[in-house]
């Protein structure tokens, strides 16, 4: 949003924002902000135009309209899938983290578990990922060579 307030002041504007969503956010830093859209608002005192811009947070993506709801993305389902398949699945959802565990209490992961398939996920598939740049993904997963147990944490060797 900086550089947007900036390129309108160049241009003979004054400039006010709100946020586009319908969460209706304050913006106390203009640098964690996005320009979705921007609206003439008439003209301040000594007849400069105004610009007001519709903003979301960094990393958010924008409404379809200006007040809209955020299209936030929705968890795949990536059970079944290895890991490193998981996680090529998982990046356009944009999380921050995303954890490996193992699925049994008695079997440690490997230093890499890219061929470990995914037995669990947290957050569950189509679960509306809200903020997903904050958000950790948590992936239980089962040696290749293994059956997923019926529950997270069971014992593969009893």
């Amino acid at each position: 949003m900086e550089e947007a307030k900036a390129a309108a002041s160049a241009a003979g504007y004054s400039v006010v924002s709100h946020d586009a969503s319908d969460r209706d956010d304050r913006q106390w830093d203009a640098d964690g902000w996005t320009v979705c859209f921007q609206a003439p608002a008439g003209r301040r005192d000594g007849g400069r135009p105004v610009l007001d811009l519709g903003v979301v947070r960094v990393g958010a993506p924008c409404p379809a309209v200006d007040g809209g709801k955020i299209p936030w993305p929705a968890m795949p389902a990536v059970t079944g899938m290895a890991f490193a398949r998981a996680g090529q699945a998982l990046a356009p959802v944009g999380f921050r983290k995303v954890v490996p565990e193992s699925a049994y209490s008695d079997v440690a992961l490997p230093g890499v578990a890219d061929p470990w398939k995914v037995c669990f996920q947290d957050p569950e598939p189509g679960e509306t990922v809200e903020d997903p740049q904050f958000g950790t993904a948590y992936l239980k997963l089962a040696p290749p060579d293994a059956p997923c147990p019926e529950r997270p944490y069971a014992t593969l060797r009893p």
